[in-house]
């Protein structure tokens, strides 16, 4: 049965396809009863669904119960032959990633780095705030919406990577470029590996370049590893932002910050208090980043 077929029977219609990846393809849909625009995963399992179905069912209740407004709601999973579908907000202005690449080579100001990047973390803290995370932070996944794009929406938890470890594969898919050295490691995901891929994002927004690469896998395990990365260009930013990223890219976890520490840093707090007030409100905080652009 194709996917068209698939999401008929739960009354949603497939607009277009927004992404092809590695457990699956993601669709614009449309739901026939109140034609509220929705993003599905089809994620196609190689497993007998029955057997990890309560799995796949906990999580994603779990996911549903999130209420953040810089978090992707999650609205439903529905199961049809081998394939999972998570239905989720859908974000309406693309994703960090994308805004970075239609600003570079110019460096972004630092006041706009952190007007976004202070949303991220009232997201991020909210998660952790609930026992949950995130697994996956990138600037892929890091969703932007509202008809002038300022509203930040933390999505693609690691739900995906959940779903193919039920596979019980050992492949490493893709270059994990934001991979905390203690999972280079094979120890388990904490709450400071999150913050460590939330230094690499914090990097890349100040210098448009990765933290660590390497032209192979082996290579980059390396340098995550060394911990040593080039610094950000005290011209443009100020030094407390390196000494943020330097925290976060501490090689032991029990050295970074957490969350709520980050959030209490002197170059954070203002910010961290503008975005809180104004949280998930279009209107206001357009009005912030239209200032903040003014003084730049």
């Amino acid at each position: 049965m194709d996917v068209k077929k698939r999401l008929k029977n739960y009354n949603l219609s497939v607009l277009k396809t927004v992404g092809k990846g590695t457990y699956g393809n993601v669709y614009l849909c449309e739901n026939r009863d109140n034609a509220l625009l929705t993003i599905v995963k089809d994620i196609e399992l190689n497993f007998k669904l029955q057997d990890h179905k309560q799995d796949i069912a906990n999580e994603v209740k779990i996911l549903s119960s999130l209420d953040h407004p810089n978090v992707i709601k999650f609205y439903a999973c529905y199961y049809a032959e081998n394939h999972v579908m998570i239905s989720m907000e859908y974000a309406t202005s693309g994703n960090l990633a994308e805004y970075m690449y239609q600003r570079c080579p110019k460096l972004l100001p630092q006041q706009e780095i952190l007007f976004y990047f202070c949303q991220v973390l009232l997201g991020v803290n909210y998660i952790h705030s609930q026992n949950i995370i995130h697994r996956d932070l990138k600037a892929e996944n890091i969703l932007l919406t509202g008809k002038n794009g300022v509203v930040v929406k933390i999505g693609d938890f690691g739900i995906s990577k959940m779903l193919a470890s039920a596979k019980k594969t050992s492949t490493v898919i893709g270059t994990p470029y934001y991979l905390a050295p203690e999972l280079c490691e094979g120890k388990p995901y904490c709450t400071k590996s999150d913050v460590w891929a939330l230094g690499c994002l914090l990097y890349e927004m100040c210098t448009h370049k990765r933290a660590f690469d390497a032209e192979t896998l082996v290579g980059l395990v390396k340098a995550i590893t060394s911990g040593s990365v080039h610094p950000i260009d005290l011209t443009t930013y100020d030094r407390s932002m390196q000494d943020l990223v330097d925290s976060m890219l501490s090689i032991l976890p029990d050295k970074r910050p957490s969350i709520k520490e980050l959030m209490g840093r002197t170059v954070l707090l203002p910010d961290i208090y503008t975005v809180y007030l104004d949280a998930g409100n279009e209107e206001l905080l357009h009005l912030r980043i239209k200032e903040l652009m003014m003084f730049t």
